[in-house]
């Protein structure tokens, strides 16, 4: 099962199911559902702040250490470029970790929109802590998804997070140039 995530101005005040947010346009397309291997070891939900949802699932067991996090927001002024975001988000780990390598930007075409994926290692003392991100550049929205454990990880359930990345697409059912998949 596939879940949807559509993005607009007026969004649901409370998600706590990875079903959708329903809007006209934009559409998030991800894999992370039933069928992913570790999705019933997850709790979701949601909220909005300002002009941003987050739908945020986490581990069961492990708390925030181990969690799933979709961002959406509105284009800002300041998110200029996808190379911009990535540098964002490795500047405040290159400050802190004593570590911190972060794999050069994967450029790549999401359904005709600009996007980027990468992966990140910081190590602090006795942490380490592994992220995979993806960002997609939309017509309307901003979309950032990030897998993120506090603890050593094997290769393999690194490899699995990021083919479920590379799965995820964005569609908007106003423009062919970006059409939506028939259900």
């Amino acid at each position: 099962m596939k879940s949807k995530f559509l993005a607009l101005a007026l969004l649901l005040p409370s998600i706590a199911t990875a079903d959708g947010i329903n809007s006209a346009e934009e559409s998030l397309i991800t894999e992370f559902g039933p069928k992913f291997s570790d999705y019933d070891q997850y709790q979701p939900f949601a909220m909005k702040e300002h002009k941003t949802h987050f739908t945020v699932w986490k581990s069961k067991t492990r708390g925030f250490s181990d969690h799933y996090a979709i961002n959406i927001g509105e284009i800002a002024k300041k998110t200029k470029s996808l190379d911009a975001f990535k540098e964002s988000q490795d500047a405040p780990a290159q400050r802190t970790c004593i570590t911190h390598s972060s794999t050069p930007t994967e450029k790549t075409l999401v359904n005709g929109y600009e996007a980027i994926s990468w992966t990140s290692t910081c190590e602090l003392d006795k942490l380490t802590i592994t992220s995979i991100e993806m960002a997609i550049m939309g017509n309307q929205n901003f979309y950032h998804l990030r897998k993120l454990w506090k603890f050593p990880v094997p290769d393999e359930k690194i490899a699995e997070w990021q083919a479920l990345l590379r799965q995820t697409s964005l569609c908007d059912s106003a423009n062919e140039a970006h059409i939506c998949p028939v259900e």
